[in-house]
């Protein structure tokens, strides 16, 4: 009794043990060849492989053969790398085996049916099979940006977003080669891994690629095309983008002789000429001009609001008038030239010289003085 409870324990966990194993393949009664899909379509010049499973009641070595293949066409029997003729099958062997056809580009289109012979062990068995040749069967490669056209100034960076699609039926390796203008920066790189200029795509699978592109400073605003190339064997697609450049914006604001100083007086206005001059490539419609002068100084432009073309150049005047308070000295008055792109500053040292006035005023008091002396003298000299 304690023998056979203890042979109970012992053969339990092995029970349990097995139980919790995947389910062996359960053996067969008779030779068997089956493939998971007999029928398939590609095109000319492609290549299909057949996955074979190959089961026998006892292990045997089974011989293969094949009726049926077209003219031209090559086919052959693969496994473990090499060309094979025969693969051994029986209870707990699954052997990896291809059956490889290669269909020649001259093939004409329709359905081309092979058999595939396996004996061993005393058995035969056949696998009918199908080849259907199409020039639509193979899928297509695209390139799509999800923008096509982008905005943006000259001198800076914008970034197309492409979609590489492998609708073949095999795995792809691509090779980027994107273009732009002469004097442009373009890059073209998988999604998030820099420098990557080759792409592997998976078959039936997406890849985002991201072309980042950038104009010259000197780029006009108009519209330029960019474009991706993507080139892999038998397959190179192309699609093209439209990179608009607005134009640089870019202001100076100087004087007509470079100098950042100026003289006026006291009681009188002075007219001083600010020059304006558009760096940029794109054209300012409406540059405001503006000043902070000092408190009690009055500061009028001949023209307040101008437009300036790219690359032009535009006078504008102003007429300063100091404080009737202002003492000799220096001042600062800061000029301003505002657009929406763009603005400048100019500070300008600025010297008060006394009113003309006073001056003559002091000339008027000294004669008056003089004469006055000259009177006393020769009023009162010869007493």
């Amino acid at each position: 009794m304690a023998l056979a409870l203890l042979a109970t324990f012992i053969v339990a966990p092995a029970a349990l043990a097995q139980t919790e194993e995947e389910p062996a393949t359960p053996p067969v009664s008779t030779l068997t060849v089956s493939t998971p899909f007999p029928s398939v379509a590609v095109e000319p010049g492609d290549q299909v492989s057949f996955q074979l499973t190959v089961a026998a009641p006892a292990q045997a070595a089974v011989a293969l053969s094949v009726d049926g293949v077209p003219e031209g066409w090559t086919a052959a029997f693969r496994g473990g790398g090499f060309e094979v003729d025969s693969v051994t099958a029986g209870p707990g062997l699954e052997p990896e085996l291809t059956f490889d056809v290669t269909v020649p580009t001259s093939a004409a289109e329709g359905d081309y049916p092979m058999t595939i012979n396996a004996s061993g062990g005393g058995q035969s068995v056949a696998l009918d099979i199908a080849v259907r040749v199409s020039t639509q069967a193979g899928g297509e490669v695209t390139l799509t940006p999800n923008f096509p056209g982008l905005r943006t100034p000259a001198g800076e960076a914008v970034t197309f977003d492409v979609e590489l699609s492998n609708g073949t039926p095999a795995d792809l390796e691509f090779e980027l080669s994107p273009s732009a203008p002469a004097g442009w920066d373009v890059t073209a790189e998988l999604s998030g891994q820099a420098q990557a200029s080759v792409v592997q795509v998976e078959a039936g699978g997406t890849e985002t690629i991201n072309v980042e592109v950038t104009p010259p400073l000197t780029a006009e605003a108009t519209q330029y095309p960019v474009t991706l190339q993507a080139t892999a064997p038998g397959s190179t697609v192309e699609t093209e983008m439209i990179v608009e450049v607005t134009g640089s914006y870019s202001l100076e604001m100087t004087t007509a002789d470079q100098r950042l100083n100026a003289e006026v007086t006291v009681g009188s206005a002075s007219d001083f000429q600010i020059i304006l001059t558009n760096t940029g490539t794109a054209d300012l419609d409406n540059v405001v001009v503006g000043v902070t002068p000092p408190t009690g100084w009055d500061v009028a432009f001949d023209n307040q609001e101008v437009p300036i073309p790219a690359g032009e150049t535009v006078p504008v005047t102003a007429t300063i008038t100091p404080s009737e308070e202002a003492v000799a000295g220096d001042y600062v008055i800061t000029f301003t030239a505002t657009h929406e792109q763009a603005d400048a500053e100019m500070e300008i040292r600025t010297t008060v010289n006394p009113s003309a006035v006073w001056g003559i005023v002091g000339i008027a008091v000294i004669a008056l003085t003089l004469a006055g002396l000259a009177w006393v003298f020769r009023r009162f000299g010869r007493r």
